[in-house]
């Protein structure tokens, strides 16, 4: 079986090339990437067939899906500070689910596994400004529901904040409690959502090629611990043993300003915050637990989400 994986030298698409390449010796691993070179480079010596190609670039993707049975869909645009730059990053996405659905269907592609974000959009109130799904989400949502216009059987997996040493909303979380004592929240910071560990969202990814229950299904994922994000950052404080956080809450703070701050805080640039803003604004939890039966593992707690984070961070610094 030949399984395609798009997005490998990013957050979720290297950690799944990863976990493929170390715990499965009956799959034919195909890897693309607008630049093969870095891609090696990343991976280093593997049997990973790696190939050159762009998911807005239609044939090169056609050649790139040519003769795979399955292939996760793990390509997004997060980054975008106005209404303009989303348009650009929504019309990009589009194009690219479009190029993809196309060409796995000439190809005869049977599966596609696709990660999107877990908002319950049925569940949001469009009549308010405030209550608008973000740009972001909204793209993510269209991506899903363009996949499942091809011939291939979709599995979309929908989760929440994931936890992992080289995501965004990891560190944006390390860096706000880690550099200050006193924090300006928007009242976002009081959303509920659960959060997931990276290598939760790696096994349920990689475990659905042999569950074939899967197949044409959507799924919520979610870790155990159901927090705020004021609770999370509460939680990380007492991990790394901060003695005194104090967090206040402006109702009026809106997401751009917050994503500027953030940028000035952290390593996270304000046009990738601000999405991730945004999209906390709503309830991200688990409505249904299908795929706990489906693929039964032991999630990760919120804490230990944190350990395996700064572990994975303390082993990188070192090589």
């Amino acid at each position: 079986m030949r399984v395609l994986i798009t997005g490998a030298t990013g957050f979720i698409g290297s950690n799944l090339l990863s976990r493929l390449q170390s715990s499965r010796t009956d799959l034919d691993v195909r890897a693309i990437s607008r630049s093969a070179e870095k891609l090696k480079k990343k991976i280093g010596d593997s049997k990973v067939e790696i190939v050159e190609a762009d998911v807005k670039d239609y044939p090169s993707l056609k050649n790139a899906l040519m003769d795979c049975d399955i292939a996760y869909y793990l390509v997004h645009s997060m980054e975008g500070s106005s209404a303009k730059e989303w348009k650009k990053f929504a019309e990009r996405d589009r194009k690219a689910s479009e190029n993809f659905s196309r060409a796995a269907t000439e190809c005869n592609v049977t599966r596609i596994i696709y990660l999107g974000g877990l908002i319950h959009e049925n569940e949001i109130r469009e009549g308010k400004k405030d209550n608008k799904i973000s740009e972001h989400m909204k793209s993510r949502i269209e991506v899903g529901n363009i996949l499942s216009t091809s011939s291939a059987k979709v599995t979309i997996f929908r989760a929440a904040v994931i936890l992992g040493a080289e995501g965004a909303s990891y560190k944006m979380l390390k860096y706000l409690v880690e550099r200050l004592w006193i924090m300006i929240c928007p009242k976002w910071v009081l959303t509920k959502c659960q959060p997931i560990a990276l290598e939760d969202v790696i096994t349920y990814l990689s475990k659905a090629l042999d569950v074939k229950e899967t197949e044409g299904q959507t799924f919520d994922i979610g870790g155990p611990d159901t927090l705020t994000y004021k609770e999370m950052m509460i939680q990380y404080s007492k991990i790394i043993n901060k003695k005194f956080l104090k967090i206040v809450i402006i109702p009026f703070l809106t997401p751009k300003l917050s994503s500027y701050w953030v940028e000035l805080i952290t390593p996270v640039k304000a046009s990738l915050a601000r999405p991730l803003i945004e999209s906390l604004k709503f309830e991200s939890i688990v409505k249904e637990n299908q795929i706990r039966k489906l693929i039964p593992i032991q999630l990760k707690s919120f804490k230990e989400s944190i350990l395996m984070a700064q572990k994975e961070k303390n082993i990188e610094t070192q090589k």
